[in-house]
């Protein structure tokens, strides 16, 4: 009897949560330029299109000329909604052409809110492409899945 009103609890409490939650697959590309060496400013295009910054908080040589970069994402809509994330790491492997670089973040970026129809939105987001370092520019494709939360409502 114990065993079935815990499932019982736990089924309907999953219900609620998936009811108060309506997750959606995103993706779309980022293209931003290095403004200094911490620093980018672009564009996102697709489903969280908008501006993107990115601020690197730290750069770490690995073997082989890889780098893992500590950034830090500064995201805004096109319908002015601000999308905050924690930090992430994204790495970058010599391609054996000098200054370009393939890029990921391996262990994605989590969305944590922001403001608008973000506020209360929680996801993650896996990106990848290149950076070139001789033309300060980054090129990514990104893809995910944002849940928002309907708590307020």
């Amino acid at each position: 009897m114990r065993k079935l009103l815990f499932t019982s609890v736990f089924a309907v409490s999953s219900i609620l949560a998936q009811a108060q939650q309506d997750c959606h697959p995103v993706g779309g590309s980022i293209s931003t330029n290095f403004l200094n060496p911490t620093t980018t400013f672009g564009t996102a295009t697709g489903d969280l299109g908008g501006g993107i910054g990115v601020t690197v908080l730290s750069l770490k040589d690995g073997p082989g000329g890889v780098l893992t970069l500590h950034n830090q994402h500064h995201w805004v809509t096109i319908t002015g909604d601000t999308i905050t994330a924690d930090t992430a790491d994204a790495v970058a492997f010599p391609s054996g052409i000098p200054g370009l670089y393939a890029a990921s973040y391996p262990d994605g970026v989590v969305i944590t809110g922001g403001t608008g129809k973000f506020q209360h939105a929680a996801g993650k987001i896996f990106a990848w492409g290149a950076i070139d370092t001789s033309k300060n520019e980054v090129v990514l494709r990104y893809e995910g899945k944002v849940c928002f939360s309907h708590e307020n409502e």
